[in-house]
C-alpha cells in the first residue's frame, strides 16, 4: 500500500519550505518614519534584500525536494532528495539568519528615500514578522530533513513493506 511509505519528515520539511516562502513575502523588513503629523510605515518583502532572495529558491527547493521524497520510490533518487532536503533546509536558516542582520541595507541605510519628506528625518528600521516565520520554517526543515537522513543511514527510514499484512497470508 503506497500509503506506508510516505514519511512523515519529509512532509514537515515540505511544509516548513512552504511556510518559509510564505514568509519571505510576508514582509521582512519595515521602516517608519514621521511627516507633518503622519507617522509613514513601509514594509519591505525579503526579496527587497539578497537574503530573502535566496530564502525564496531555498524554501521552494525544501518543498519540492520533500514532495519528490515522497512520491518517488528508487532507493537512489530518495536519497539524492534527502541530502538536498537538508542543503536547501540549511541554505533557508542561514539566509534568514543573515537577514535579521540586513535590515539597513534593505531599506537603504544610512539615508533611506523617505516619501513626503524634504530633506532628511529621523526613521526606524526594523524586521517584520515575516523574517522570523521564514526563520522558524528553516529551523523546523533544518531539524527534520537532518533526522531523515539520520534515519535513513541507520536504515529505520525506507524498510521494505513488501510483505504480506497477517490477515492476508494464507494459511
Amino acid at each position: 500500500m503506497r500509503s506506508e511509505r510516505i514519511s512523515f519528515l519529509a512532509v514537515v520539511t515540505a511544509g516548513a519550505g512552504l511556510v518559509g516562502f510564505i514568509g519571505v513575502f510576508a514582509d521582512w523588513f519595515s521602516l517608519a518614519y514621521q511627516t507633518e503629523g503622519a507617522k509613514v510605515v513601509i514594509d519591505f518583502y525579503g526579496t527587497a534584500d539578497g537574503t530573502g532572495a535566496i530564502a525564496v529558491a531555498a524554501s521552494l527547493g525544501a518543498l519540492m525536494f520533500g514532495c519528490a521524497y515522497i512520491l518517488l520510490q528508487d532507493a537512489q533518487i530518495r536519497r539524492i532528495t534527502a541530502l538536498l532536503m537538508v542543503l536547501s533546509s540549511v541554505v533557508l536558516l542561514i539566509s534568514a539568519t543573515i537577514g535579521f542582520t540586513r535590515v539597513d541595507e534593505a531599506v537603504g541605510g544610512p539615508n533611506p528615500f523617505l516619501p513626503g519628506v524634504e530633506g532628511t528625518a529621523p526613521y526606524t528600521a526594523t524586521v517584520a514578522v515575516g523574517l522570523g516565520i521564514s526563520f522558524v520554517a528553516g529551523i523546523i526543515a533544518t531539524v527534520a530533513s537532518i533526522l531523515l537522513v539520520a534515519r535513513r543511514e541507520s536504515g529505520t527510514e525506507d524498510m521494505d513493506t513488501t510483505e504480506p499484512a497477517p490477515s492476508e497470508q494464507t494459511v
